[in-house]
């Protein structure tokens, strides 16, 4: 993993990144983790920049099997998301802003 100028990662991060894991299945957790650590390691985000960032455990097709057909509700993952930010965001008021914004593909076989 190229990790340079991170020495360490601080406590909430852990805290957060935990508290998100408990809406997943546990054979689920170390996926999650390890996409979230390198979608947060990339400038873009993307899951094949990830990916590459980190040294992952298993093969590029698991991760994409799993984020398409895996048995896990991005719903719930959702939920838990708003749970952490009512927990942590101390405001009477929270704006919540959905970016739906398309990334355009340019393969041929892309719908």
């Amino acid at each position: 993993m190229d990790a340079k100028g991170y020495s360490r990662i601080p406590r909430e991060l852990c805290y957060w990144i935990t508290f998100l894991a408990e809406a997943l299945p546990l054979r689920s957790v170390g996926t999650f983790i390890e996409l979230l650590i390198g979608a947060m390691l990339t400038p873009a985000g993307f899951v094949t920049e990830a990916y590459l960032v980190v040294t992952m455990r298993n093969h590029w097709s698991s991760y994409y099997k799993w984020l398409q057909k895996g048995h896990w509700s991005w719903l719930g993952l959702s939920r838990q998301f708003v749970r952490l930010i009512l927990k942590v965001v101390k405001q009477e008021v929270i704006h919540l802003v959905i970016d739906d914004t398309l990334t355009l593909r340019a393969s041929k076989k892309a719908p």
